[in-house]
């Protein structure tokens, strides 16, 4: 049964047999005994906040950086993704659909949405995507918002009968487009591991759920933050930095091995069987 415009309220017992989701629909506090707990409600829901502080190691590190993103509604001017390292900063142009773009620059991380009107928002995204032959096509901005640039893990992914899976359990930069992959092998592998439990009653895949995540987790958490060093402009006067990212900018551009691994890391490694 799926139950619609239900809010999680807490978890209880998940070191049980029968762990329980107290929940809130229709105004009325409700109870939901369950067999597993798939903890897939975000990094702000209930769910890893009912494990014991004491049985979680948790990882985390703030980027010097946000981005601003725009949802527009104008055909994207491009049929690739175009990643752009600027000297005023990163720049990313998506596709959302033919007739919507979904773009972003780097700003700092504490930049105000008051301070970037459309039309600045428009200029600085001209400037930073200029190239010779390309043209930056605009229209009516439907959406803007800011979001900081972060990387967090939990570990384990699981504390008894409750399983950890996408924002809840890691978060990475979106600068390697690695989220939803990552929460779909999440639950790719949960899904295996319960299809086992409930045919054969084998906890062997529940008990492994954890350390079978990690590995993808961490591999995309070092891509990300490779990607997000090599593109953004970093803070402060030291020109170091700046002169090491066009190193690795060339060296993926020149190298047929670099932009291999580029390659397989963007766009992920099968999933094991």
């Amino acid at each position: 049964m799926i139950r619609f415009e239900a809010e999680a309220v807490s978890l209880e017992g998940i070191d049980s047999s029968r762990p329980k989701i107290h929940y809130r629909q229709g105004g009325e506090e409700r109870e939901l005994e369950c067999d597993f707990v798939a903890g897939c409600d975000g990094f702000h829901g209930v769910s890893r906040e009912a494990v014991p502080h004491s049985a979680l190691r948790t990882y985390s590190h703030e980027y010097p950086f946000a981005w601003l993103g725009i949802l527009a509604a104008v055909a994207p001017s491009t049929d690739e993704l175009i990643y752009a390292a600027h000297e005023r900063g990163f720049a990313l142009h998506s596709l959302r659909s033919p007739e919507l773009s979904r773009l972003y620059i780097q700003v700092g991380p504490d930049a105000e949405r008051a301070d970037w009107p459309d039309d600045r928002v428009w200029e600085e995204l001209r400037i930073r995507l200029a190239c010779d032959g390309f043209t930056l096509r605009d229209g009516p901005v439907l959406e803007k918002s800011i979001a900081p640039l972060r990387s967090f893990v939990v570990e384990p992914m699981q504390h008894g009968r409750l399983f950890l899976a996408g924002d809840a359990a890691h978060i990475v930069p979106a600068t390697g487009a690695k989220g939803m992959n990552l929460a779909i092998h999440d639950v790719y592998v949960l899904a295996r591991a319960l299809a086992l439990w409930y045919r054969k009653g084998s906890a062997e895949l529940l008990d492994g759920y954890s350390a079978a995540c990690l590995p993808r987790v961490w591999r995309a958490q070092e891509f990300s933050s490779s990607m997000s060093a090599m593109l953004h402009r970093l803070p402060g006067s030291d020109a170091f930095p700046g002169r090491l990212q066009r190193a690795q900018l060339q060296q993926v551009c020149s190298s047929e091995a670099a932009a291999r691994s580029l390659a397989e890391n963007y766009v992920g490694r099968p999933y094991d069987r």
